[in-house]
């Protein structure tokens, strides 16, 4: 298999992660405006899991409003994540507990990974990246940014220790790639829209509750009580 084989073959297994990570979402939107539906069914007295309850949580307009509303809240916690990354690479960098090189850096390792980043930039004709250091002994790397100019790579320092010029030549070029074929971009997307799928979950667990109020909880009785409880632990589960 040549180069360009395998690279159309790459192509082709993220369009199909892509899509699958689609009927993921729909499937997510799918269960979890049924488990509110359901809820929503119990407290307002709709009876026990069986029969006409479900019925009653299937019906077009509950069930088109409740999925309409979840498709609103991972659309929300994916759009703020968006925008949180859209402000450069130097932010997931940070995140990671990445650190800026100094450019006026004196030690070797340092100052020959700035030395190969900038020839890289200058081989492949785009922009110098900003440059993070990791402390982390494991050999890794990164890029990251949303475009040419707001790009971040980041190396951790077992890398710089580790590998000699030219297998560091190797992973820069490496990650260069990355930039030039867009794949940067993708990697945000996705991360943004697991975010919002996230919200989910985060959205169950705050419906669960404390230590203190479960025994206040239990003290009460009715379904109304029992559907938060159970609204809760399936938002926790599906998300």
């Amino acid at each position: 298999m040549d180069f360009f084989t395998a690279q159309d073959r790459a192509r082709r297994q993220t369009g199909r992660l892509v899509l699958l990570l689609g009927l993921a979402l729909a499937a997510l939107i799918l269960v979890t405006s049924l488990v509110v539906a359901l809820a929503v069914v119990l407290f307002d007295g709709g009876g026990p899991l069986t029969g006409k309850p479900l019925e009653r949580a299937l019906q077009p307009p509950l069930f088109a409003g409740v999925a309409l509303a979840v498709i609103l809240v991972v659309g929300l916690g994916s759009l703020v994540r968006h925008l949180q990354l859209r402000a450069g690479g130097s932010v997931v960098a940070e995140a990671l507990g990445g650190r800026p090189l100094n450019l006026e850096t004196r030690d070797a390792n340092e100052r020959r990974l700035l030395n190969v980043v900038e020839e890289m930039a200058i081989a492949s004709g785009m922009p110098v990246p900003l440059v993070y250091l990791l402390e982390d002994p494991a050999i890794n790397a990164f890029a990251a940014g949303y475009e040419l100019d707001d790009v971040a790579i980041g190396v951790t320092r077992g890398a710089i220790e580790s590998l000699d010029r030219d297998q560091l030549q190797g992973v820069i070029a490496h990650e260069f790639s990355h930039i030039l074929h867009g794949d940067m971009r993708i990697n945000l997307r996705l991360v943004a829209l697991l975010h919002g799928i996230l919200m989910i979950g985060l959205i169950g667990r705050m419906m669960l509750p404390r230590s203190g109020s479960g025994r206040r909880l239990r003290s009460r009785r009715g379904r109304g009580h029992a559907a938060v409880l159970g609204l809760g632990v399936g938002l926790m589960v599906g998300g």
